[in-house]
């Protein structure tokens, strides 16, 4: 019997499309949802309250959920493990900058027009690392977290 050659094959195991050295200035840019609570009845009917977000602007906007809203109800948290990514984006830049996205939480109500909870745009400074933000208004108190780190993407 003859010996067995063995033939060693190593596969690629990079990503499509990542570099091999960080080069160049390239973030991703992420927007998640930590938690959602309702502390007070917000509906007429007296139902749970629901909530959806919108964030970015006219020409990258991204809604969430797709469909549908978020249901909570009164002293209820709503807690997505792992976060929930409410926006995403890949930025590219020689000089840091701060970018600005609009953002929106909004209540959907069956009996009015869709209430405007907050309305702001946050300031998003490249390279940052994950920060908290908390937003408490009309009833809601809603956790968000932003980062805008380096990758090789």
């Amino acid at each position: 019997m003859g010996r067995r050659v063995v033939k060693k094959v190593y596969k690629d195991t990079s990503a499509p499309g990542e570099r091999d050295k960080i080069e160049g200035n390239r973030y991703f840019l992420r927007i998640d949802l930590v938690s959602v609570k309702s502390e007070e009845e917000a509906d007429t009917i007296g139902r749970d309250s629901e909530y959806y977000f919108e964030v970015g602007s006219l020409t990258h906007r991204q809604r969430t959920p797709v469909k549908g809203t978020i249901h909570v109800q009164r002293n209820e948290v709503f807690k997505p493990n792992p976060y929930l990514t409410l926006y995403s984006e890949f930025v590219e830049s020689d000089e840091p900058k701060t970018l600005s996205i609009p953002f929106k939480i909004k209540e959907r109500d069956p009996l009015k027009k869709d209430d405007i909870i907050v309305n702001t745009k946050l300031s998003i400074q490249l390279g940052q690392q994950k920060e908290f933000q908390v937003f408490k208004e009309k009833g809601a108190k809603v956790k968000i977290a932003i980062s805008a780190l380096k990758t090789r993407f």
